[in-house]
């Protein structure tokens, strides 16, 4: 298994291997969540899809197809601009909202005080949400501090 990740984790400029592969854990958890929020019927009672859905129109169920194909077909597009582009660490910052957005569904899992579609994956969120932001802090400070020198590039993937 390490030498597969291995393959897709590369020395990148500003972002380090770490970061890389906690995208990719990430990307793994988005796609297990969408598995779990459509077995158990999530764009039928999220306030938020009916809403939205309403707002420009649409059916929940076309609303929610509609905004998690392109969510999906982009997350695989950010990793390959991660790999090759060293501007890509404001991008990630922007991508991280996903960790704290997605609690919602624990946050109406437990307002309800019963299980609410997406509740169990998405709990999963905010521990990879740690290491994640702790790995982008790490990632702007070493881009920060060598801006300066004139030097971005991470040794090894690693920080200082």
């Amino acid at each position: 298994m390490a030498k597969c990740v291995r393959v897709f984790l590369t020395n990148t400029p500003m972002i380090s291997k770490k970061l890389q592969f906690l995208f990719l854990l990430s990307l793994m958890l988005i796609v297990i969540h969408g598995i779990e929020e459509q077995l158990t019927g999530f764009r039928h009672t999220d306030s938020f899809v009916i809403a939205l859905g309403s707002y420009l129109s649409m059916s929940p169920e076309a609303f929610y197809w509609a905004f998690h194909i392109i969510w999906w077909s982009l997350l695989p597009s950010v990793y390959i601009l991660l790999r090759k582009n060293p501007v890509m660490l404001p991008l990630l910052t922007l991508f991280s909202v996903v960790f704290v957005f997605e609690l919602h569904h624990v946050v109406k899992a437990f307002v309800a005080n019963s299980y609410y579609p997406g509740m169990i994956t998405a709990a999963f969120y905010p521990v990879l949400g740690v290491f994640f932001y702790k790995e982008l802090v790490q990632s702007w400070r070493f881009r920060l501090k060598n801006k300066a020198r004139g030097s971005n590039f991470v040794p090894d993937g690693q920080h200082e």
